[in-house]
């Protein structure tokens, strides 16, 4: 019996000490000096993601605990809506990449796997066909002219181990 009490315990404390991954993700706004005025006539469609797998702890042994550290990635979705020049960003609330390789490793890999329906910048003969025809979602109209075009987009992941449990946690910027 005793045995058996003790395989229980066994049993429950590793149950407790099992590693979950949890992923999602944080978009990082822009600063305003990288904003661009459009005319009433114009209208842009942002990059709809299309697979966007978060990355995952690395395989490499880890510490049981871990204190919540953001890495953030800045990346260009190109006119094919495919994610390059993917880089570390370095800026307020990102801890230095150079610090912690395998995580900003695991977080530029799974980036530069990432697609998107690319940007569009839609230019209306006029307000009134603007309003009219965009739908939010597209360049919509008979009239309007479409280009695709690339866009800088960023993303903080979150990375964080307490009780030997692993959680990243992704945000836009």
């Amino acid at each position: 019996m005793r045995f058996f009490a003790c395989a229980i315990a066994v049993w429950l404390v590793s149950g407790c000490a099992h590693r979950i991954d949890s992923i999602g993700q944080r978009l990082l706004l822009p600063e305003a000096a990288g904003r661009y005025e459009m005319a009433a006539h114009q209208a842009f469609v942002y990059p709809v993601p299309i697979d966007t797998a978060g990355p995952a702890f690395p395989s490499a042994v880890m510490p049981r605990e871990l204190p919540a550290l953001t890495l953030c990635v800045a990346f260009v979705v190109d006119d094919k809506g495919k994610a390059t020049q993917v880089l570390p960003l370095r800026q307020a609330g990102c801890v230095d990449g150079d610090a912690h390789p395998l995580l900003r490793d695991a977080a530029l890999s799974a980036v530069a796997g990432w697609t998107f329906e690319p940007a569009m910048f839609c230019d209306y003969p006029n307000a009134t066909s603007r309003d009219r025809d965009w739908n939010g979602y597209g360049c919509a109209g008979e009239r309007v002219q479409a280009r695709v075009v690339p866009v800088t987009l960023a993303y903080a992941f979150t990375f964080e181990i307490r009780e030997g449990r692993q959680r990243v946690a992704a945000r836009k910027r």
